[in-house]
């Protein structure tokens, strides 16, 4: 009998030395050979997919006839009872560990959450191990379909227990809630600890009902199992999909982890003036922006936070952060990236403002219906600070306590243009311009008709440095002309200029849809030239999007959507990852024979080697509809219906400067003015347009 050790992950790092640390805790504890079972320790683990992807340390084991005598609480049919000595049988486990090797001098403790010292900052690892637990549970869940009960601790390898004691100081009720492990801990220390969080099952005795005179502890659901083989092959997927990234997702990923800012003229800027990086669709406005922030992480130790209102693009850069193994967690460099809705709602939620913040049975504070509340909620956070309630003093607490959320050395703000003045000035308020380096669309609007004006009041020699990105360095030649030929034809004031070393690109128009055989001849082409099926998007219009109804874990109906024509592109062996889908959109691709499929209005900041625009003219003709007239500070010298025809056709301008090779349009009535438009752009240029009857 013995219980049998793996580990996996990186023997280069530190956390390898901690798992070796942890195996040996594990080997000390069953030397005697009385004990079968088998634990895998992984260091270093990706959660591929997943919010919070960068995981120290997981140990998932199980075992035959194990038990230890703890001091715990138990529950039974009658309830949860308090602590006594029992004996305890440990069936399984499922572990996750975030190492710190601060001295205890960098701790500090507030409450129940844990803060380290990171360059002069404190971060909160209470919060970051919280998350961790949570990205591990969706993990397994989305990849096996496997839902432990999983305890998080923290391992502070470089503090002793005496030090920790030190923390805790005298109160009694915090000694029973803590994760906290010391420098050098034995398995019943560690299973102490893992009692607070799931509290042992004691059993009746089927004939006296009487409770048996031992607990059990199990992190798997009734009638659950697992397979450790299965679950260590899971861990192979980060690497698995990064074997297998196409051709331009490698291009990407080589560019944002190039040290971009040596030759910039702006660098110096940087963290003095405003940044501002201003270019039309296609000139790798958002691309320049991660590779500036992947360069201040990398070179300048700096923390930096992406802000966009794209959910879709969100998406696609955390995926290919996670590919460039970008740190995006606490530690002293980082980059991610959320929604500019998100950080807002971090914002009015970590500085406590009015009576719409309230807190929950685990103590976590929260906003109810914040998005339909959102301009109220803004407005009271200025007010606030414009009363001075909120002043430097707050600001660099919240930076403290919600360090992982906001505690950010820059801010890059993608599509700003497209900012609200008062989001803007929330954010000069509470970070400064000079931690603000901004990518502006220049005439791009999508939220607003209103052009946001990052540079109103402020100095261009002392406040701001801008730049001014003319070529089109996303597409080929050809694309570049077509769009704007398409352009030139709806009168819209267009002229992209190309990079003449991008030569070719082509454009297919359909007036009889999607056929198999046109994606056949495509997706062979992007397999060709190196590239996976993630490298082809596919955008649809609202027409193409249904609402359907699903269950939740606790078997609750909720509202999603989806693509109605999912199944019929199945049975053509045609798979997608649906990011029409809420569930989904806060995710990434995993699999690398899923298709991105996105709406239109979800497509900005994205691009594909072959993007496939399906029933383009029903997207313009719903926009056309939905357009309602704002109020602007501009001169009254457009119609309505010049307006709306302004704004609608620079909107359609977007998915057609997506494809970097090829681009696919599909026609649902040719003889609509689009299609008449769209025909005379190929009739001009059939050499590398394509049409489709």
């Amino acid at each position: 009998m013995s219980v049998r050790i793996k580990i996996k992950g990186n023997n280069e790092t530190n956390e390898y030395k901690d798992a070796l640390a942890l195996k040996e805790i594990f080997e000390l504890e069953f030397r005697d050979g009385q004990v079968n079972g088998e634990i895998l320790i992984i260091c270093n683990a990706t959660l591929f997919g997943q919010e919070t992807k960068d995981v120290d340390l997981i140990a998932i084991g199980k075992f035959e006839r194990y038990s230890q005598r703890i001091k715990t609480k138990h529950k039974s049919a009658n309830g949860t009872e308090g602590q006594q000595m029992r004996v305890v049988f440990i069936n399984d486990f499922c572990f996750v560990f975030e190492t710190k090797r601060h001295r205890a001098t960098d701790i500090r403790l507030d409450g129940l959450t844990l803060s380290v010292k990171y360059n002069e900052k404190r971060s909160d690892v209470t919060t970051q191990s919280e998350n961790q637990k949570y990205s591990l549970t969706n993990f397994f869940k989305d990849r096996i379909n496997f839902s432990p009960y999983i305890c998080n601790f923290i391992w502070l390898r470089n503090v002793s227990w005496e030090s920790i004691k030190n923390l805790l100081g005298n109160n009694s009720n915090i000694h029973d809630k803590h994760n906290y492990l010391p420098n050098t801990f034995n398995m019943r220390f560690l299973m102490q600890l893992a009692c607070v969080q799931l509290i042992p099952w004691t059993p009746t005795d089927k004939n006296s009902g009487n409770l048996k005179g031992y607990s059990a502890f199990n992190s798997l659901r009734r009638n659950q199992e697992f397979d450790i083989n299965e679950i260590d092959r899971i861990f192979d997927l980060f690497k698995k999909v990064k074997d297998g990234s196409g051709e331009l997702t490698r291009k990407k990923i080589e560019k944002i982890t190039s040290q971009i800012l040596n030759n910039q003229q702006y660098a110096k800027a940087i963290g003095d003036k405003l940044i501002i990086i201003s270019g039309r669709a296609g000139t790798g406005k958002t691309i320049k922006l991660l590779s500036i922030a992947c360069d201040l992480a990398t070179q300048q130790g700096s923390r930096s936070l992406i802000l966009t209102y794209n959910h879709a693009l969100v998406s696609d850069i955390k995926r290919t952060l996670a590919l460039a193994e970008i740190p995006d967690g606490i530690d002293d460099y980082a980059v991610n990236i959320t929604t500019l809705h998100k950080f807002f709602y971090e914002l009015v939620v970590g500085f406590e403002i009015g009576d719409s913040v309230q807190e929950s049975k685990n103590n976590k504070k929260f906003i109810r219906n914040f998005i339909k509340d959102y301009k109220s909620h803004l407005e009271t956070l200025n007010e606030y600070l414009d009363l001075e309630l909120i002043g430097e003093k707050e600001i660099s607490q919240l930076m403290v306590t919600r360090h992982q959320q906001v505690g950010w050395d820059y801010l890059l703000i993608d599509e700003a243009q497209d900012w609200g003045e008062l989001e803007k000035e929330l954010i000069f308020k509470i970070f400064g311009k000079e931690k603000i380096i901004i990518a502006d669309g220049v005439d791009q609007l999508i939220r607003s008709q209103n052009k946001c004006n990052w540079t109103r009041a402020l100095k261009p020699k002392y406040d701001f440095k801008k730049t001014h990105e003319k070529k089109g360095l996303r597409q080929k030649v050809n694309l570049v002309n077509f769009v704007n030929r398409f352009a030139e034809k709806l009168n819209i004031n267009w002229e992209l200029e190309s990079k003449k070393e991008l030569i070719g690109g082509k454009v297919i128009i359909s007036t009889k849809g999607y056929f198999p055989e046109l994606h056949q001849r495509q997706f062979e082409l992007v397999k060709t030239n190196g590239n996976s099926a993630y490298e082809m998007m596919f955008l649809v219009p609202p027409t193409l999007v249904e609402p359907y109804q699903k269950m939740d874990e606790y078997d609750q109906p909720y509202e999603d959507k989806r693509f109605i024509h999912t199944d019929k592109y199945k049975e053509r062996g045609i798979s997608f990852w649906d990011g029409t889908s809420r569930d989904l959109r806060t995710q990434y691709v995993v699999d690398l024979n899923e298709h991105r499929l996105l709406q239109y209005e979800s497509c900005r900041g994205l691009e594909g080697w072959t993007v496939v625009n399906l029933d383009f003219d029903k997207f313009i003709d719903y926009k056309m509809q939905t357009f309602e007239e704002e109020e602007t500070n501009e001169l009254a010298l457009e119609s309505i219906e010049e307006k709306r025809k302004r704004f609608v056709y620079l909107w359609a301008l977007i998915p057609l400067t997506r494809a970097i090779d090829t681009l696919v349009i599909t026609l649902s009535n040719p003889s609509g003015y689009i299609g008449q438009v769209l025909r005379k752009v190929y009739e001009e240029n059939s050499d590398f347009v394509e049409w489709i009857d």
